[in-house]
């Protein structure tokens, strides 16, 4: 297996519509969708809302991949056609010029098949495709795609294979927890990535992944995963933080991360995930 052989596909939902593992859709009939979608419709594209995500897609997500140091990958963002036509414009715009970028503006449809749908279009064939997944205000290290590529070729002989970087920077942008905190979580969503021939990375619960296929974890670098009160994931008091193992990542903890992993980040960039206020106290 030649490492080039190996083509990697990263998915990212903008403001989507369809189901896939997102609360709202969780054991509804056919017959619920509708409603669902016009009402999952007004809370996507509340101004406020769509302003703070294309802020974080353009200065973590998206940044960090096309700063990669294997730039030799494809991103398909995946986005509604329903979102007001400025909204798609700007989305537009901030993935214009990135060649490793698929965007795609789909009526309601499951993410799954949506995968298949562009993968199908683009020329890329699942089962010899490592998928992984990023939503639109998380970011991964420079060497991502590299290290994800390598753990690729070591396990090819496996139809079917899983991949986690499980160090995170989670980090609190607002409320009464806001902060920064390490956390080691196996098969978080953040960079998760599967090899399989007939299924999408949205197929599995992400934590159930290594429960399914055979699976590696790597904590060579950690990735950036940034929560406010708007994300599908409420919210988590103080103590479910500690039951959940995390804790404050120190100033030092901040800066060396940057130095050595995340030196795409902006000023503006740096302000969205709170780094700015880490690094102002070291």
């Amino acid at each position: 297996m030649n490492d080039r052989d190996v083509r990697i596909l990263g998915v990212c939902r903008f403001s989507m519509l369809g189901r896939g593992d997102w609360k709202a859709y969780r054991n509804q009939p056919d017959e619920a969708l509708e409603a669902i979608y016009e009402a999952q419709a007004v809370e996507l594209f509340t101004p406020d809302r769509i302003e703070a995500r294309l802020a974080t897609f353009e200065q973590l997500t998206l940044r960090s991949l096309v700063h990669q140091s294997d730039p030799d990958f494809q991103l398909l963002v995946i986005s509604s056609d329903r979102m007001p036509k400025k909204y798609q414009d700007r989305l537009a715009e901030i993935c214009a010029g990135h060649e490793q970028v698929v965007l795609r503006f789909l009526p309601p449809i499951h993410i799954s098949e949506a995968i298949q749908q562009v993968a199908a279009e683009i020329g890329l064939d699942l089962k010899d495709t490592m998928q992984f997944r990023l939503d639109d205000d998380d970011c991964v290290a420079t060497d991502y795609i590299r290290r994800l590529r390598r753990h690729a070729v070591c396990m090819w002989r496996n139809a079917h294979f899983a991949v986690s970087f499980p160090s995170i920077f989670y980090c609190i942008t607002d409320g009464p927890t806001e902060g920064i905190y390490n956390w080691f979580s196996p098969f978080f969503s953040a960079g998760a990535c599967i090899r399989h021939s007939t299924r999408t990375i949205f197929d599995y619960g992400h934590y159930q992944i290594p429960s399914r296929l055979v699976a590696v974890t790597d904590p060579h670098f950690p990735n950036i995963v940034t929560h406010r009160g708007d994300n599908d994931t409420p919210r988590h008091a103080p103590e479910i933080l500690r039951k959940r193992g995390m804790s404050r990542a120190t100033s030092n903890d901040v800066q060396r991360a940057i130095e050595r992993h995340f030196g795409y980040l902006t000023p503006e960039g740096l302000a969205l995930c709170t780094f700015d206020r880490a690094l102002a106290l070291a």
